[in-house]
């Protein structure tokens, strides 16, 4: 055994306590030496046993512990790891017969059976239902929750197709202990027609097209046609025939469908079965939009008649949803509640009443888009505290704009930034410009072809209302420019739209908010956020928050959600597939609040697009760990080379273990028997 000390003690306290047990013990005794008719030899053993009991008294303050070496065998960790995704349903027989076998040949290692698909869990029952196939996520879990040098090796069993986490071939790659892989499935190449991935908004508007994306592959089909049908309520709203020129051929079809329908709306995506396929799981796909219904005014609030107004105008007569107006004298009875978005378009000016209208407009929460020029008088504009302050401002210049592919509240299409590279200037003050952190910049100035970090376009959301900025008017030279160009105003219009769309979609103009997703996947938990605003609009979650979630067939579920912070949190966990209505309630104070809204939960069909087994990817994964991989008809040998594996053979190991002297109770006892034997002898011997 050896001594150790605590790091958090100098070694001079520990000679500090030496020296005080020395001087406690012969300093002591040496006086009562000179006084009393005690022996040299009883003087010395009182001073042994003064100077040991000080000494032990102060190893207990110091912390002082004790080192020793514990010798022990382990038996190192033999893990199963099994694909339970819906692609090896087929062969489930088989597995489970491999399963049986290993379990039953190499029972004195004690497997562990980890089986995986977008998560890993501890089962030894798989049900080869799992939506998705995720190996990292195995990899990572096992190094979590294992020591990796007590692992000793892993069978991994599995067709070798993941659609989820990184590539096994990579994830592998910090791995210590060897990985041995059985190959399930058929790597034949069959003929498939496959429908590989669709994309598209998740909210669109009610008469207005939407795109969609869809990605589709063709094996073993050189020469045939097929049909590409898309359903909607079992009506055809889209058909084309493709021509498949070679055998192995990818084809992207992008397209636009208009939603006739409110609320969430599902289409199925069919692509006709080619001569000889065999797997039809990956010929159909669905997927589901939120259509918006409402119709949504919009107020032009401006000194007079602007080309701006009439561009932003014309880029949104289109959208039959879009109800606008254009008020140019206005009094201290406007109600913003009318509206949905307002447009302000160089105010406020001189006349101090527009300084008060926009104040109220402010107070009213009402989405806002502002638009300086000229005629804005900036000291009254920053006196508003929108968030977006200028600098002192002795003149406007012209700058341009330089759009930042980094902006993120909305998406805008990299491929349409080409149609604003060389856009007319627009006229803006000439001065800094304080961006609140809760604003994005969408694009910043660039003056006489100097990029700045001033922002000329930015969107945000300040006190739970939305608020846009475009620091600089001339927009109407911008829809002029994009005609001349390309002979069409699609590209202006949409960018508008984008900005507009951004502005006005607002779950809720209350004090009442929730935030859900329109679409969840059948393997994803229904989160929904709530937020609740008191009458002074600042955030309040001391009332409970209750919601019904309803399913198309009728099946309710009711909840409360969780307080988190200053908001709200629910998560249903997993919910059958289908279409779900929902309303929320609260109340706070005297006021009820009320929320409803609707959501899809989607079946996943991602583990029926590949079926073509990847024994590669599980090869690689062997290789690089030092494993092999094997087909399933080779168990045997196997189960050999697991049995000659000195990594799963008993270890022999070395543990350092210290125990502080605070945890042994008899030294207690020990300096208790110091104490006591001191003073008796003390007693004994004539000493007081």
């Amino acid at each position: 055994m050896e001594f150790y000390f605590n790091a958090s003690y100098p070694f001079w306290l520990f000679l500090l306590s030496v020296i005080i047990a020395t001087v406690s013990s012969f300093v002591l005794y040496r006086k009562t030496k000179q006084d009393s008719p005690l022996t040299s030899a009883q003087v010395k053993a009182l001073s042994v046993l003064r100077f040991l009991s000080v000494f032990l008294i102060a190893a207990l303050f110091l912390q002082l512990a004790v080192q020793h070496i514990k010798h022990d065998r382990q038996k190192p960790e033999l893990l199963i790891g099994i694909d339970n995704s819906e692609s090896l349903n087929r062969y489930q027989a088989e597995l489970l017969a491999v399963i049986d076998r290993l379990k039953n040949e190499l029972k004195d290692y004690e497997p562990e059976i980890l089986l995986f698909d977008s998560e890993t869990n501890s089962s030894s029952q798989p049900d080869f239902e799992g939506k998705r196939s995720d190996y990292s996520n195995l990899l990572a879990e096992v190094n979590q929750n294992y020591i990796p040098s007590n692992i000793g090796a892993m069978i991994l069993m599995g067709d070798g197709i993941f659609n989820a986490g990184t590539d096994p071939a990579f994830a592998v790659e910090s791995v210590t202990y060897p990985i041995y892989s059985i190959g399930f499935g058929d790597t034949t190449l069959h003929a498939d027609a496959a429908i590989r991935n669709v994309l598209t908004n998740s909210t669109a508007f009610l008469d207005q097209n939407f795109p969609v994306k869809l990605d589709l592959s063709f094996t073993k089909a050189a020469g045939q046609m097929v049909n590409l049908t898309i359903d909607e309520s079992s009506k055809t709203i889209y058909s084309r025939a493709i021509r498949i020129p070679s055998d192995n051929y990818f084809f992207t079809e992008n397209l636009n469908l208009k939603s006739m329908s409110e609320g969430i709306v599902n289409y199925t995506v069919h692509l006709e079965a080619i001569s000889g396929e065999q797997n039809l799981a990956n010929n159909t796909r669905e997927f589901s939009v939120n259509v918006i219904s409402e119709k949504q005014r919009i107020l032009f609030l401006a000194r007079g008649p602007h080309p701006d107004l009439g561009a932003i105008n014309k880029a949104l007569e289109g959208i039959t949803k879009y109800e606008t107006e254009l008020l140019t004298s206005f009094n201290s009875e406007l109600d913003f509640a009318d509206y949905d978005l307002v447009i302000v378009h160089q105010l406020p000016d001189a006349n101090p009443q527009s300084t008060r209208i926009l104040e109220q407009l402010l107070q009213s929460h009402r989405p806002v888009l502002f638009i300086v020029g000229r005629e804005t008088a900036i000291s009254n504009f920053n006196s508003l505290q929108t968030g977006f302050q200028f600098g002192l401002a002795k003149q406007f210049e012209q700058v341009t704009a330089l759009i930042q592919e980094q902006f993120s509240l909305f998406r805008f299409d990299l491929t349409q930034i080409s149609h604003f590279q060389d856009l007319p200037p627009l006229l803006a003050p000439f001065a800094d410009i304080d961006l609140d952190p809760a604003l994005e910049s969408f694009a910043n100035q660039a003056i006489q072809s100097v990029k700045t970090d001033r922002p000329l376009i930015a969107f945000g959301r300040i006190d739970g209302q939305k608020r846009g900025f475009i620091a600089g008017e001339g927009l109407w030279r911008w829809r002029i420019h994009n005609y001349l160009n390309d002979r069409s105003h699609a590209a202006f219009d949409e960018l508008v739209q984008k900005f507009v769309n951004y502005l006005i979609l607002k779950p809720n103009e209350d004090n009442f908010n929730l935030f859900w997703k329109t679409n969840y996947a059948e393997d994803e938990p229904i989160i929904i956020q709530a937020e609740l605003f008191n009458e002074s609009f600042e955030l309040d979650n001391s009332p409970d928050v209750d919601i019904e979630i309803t399913h198309e067939n009728g099946q309710k579920y009711q909840a409360v959600f969780d307080k988190t912070n200053e908001k709200y949190q629910l998560n249903m966990g997993r919910l059958p597939v289908g279409i779900y209505s929902f309303s929320a309630q609260s109340k706070l104070g005297e006021i009820s609040y009320s929320e409803s809204g609707s959501f899809s939960v989607s079946k996943i069909q991602i583990e029926g697009i590949e079926t073509e087994a990847n024994f590669q990817v599980l090869s690689q994964m062997s290789y690089k760990t030092g494993g092999k991989f094997f087909l399933s008809v080779q168990v045997d040998e196997l189960i050999h080379l697991v049995e000659q594996n000195a990594n799963l053979q008993l270890r022999q190991i070395e543990q350092q273990v210290y125990q502080e002297f605070l945890s042994m109770k008899w030294l207690f006892y020990i300096i208790l028997f110091l104490l006591a034997l001191e003073w008796f002898l003390r007693k004994f011997w004539g000493i007081y």
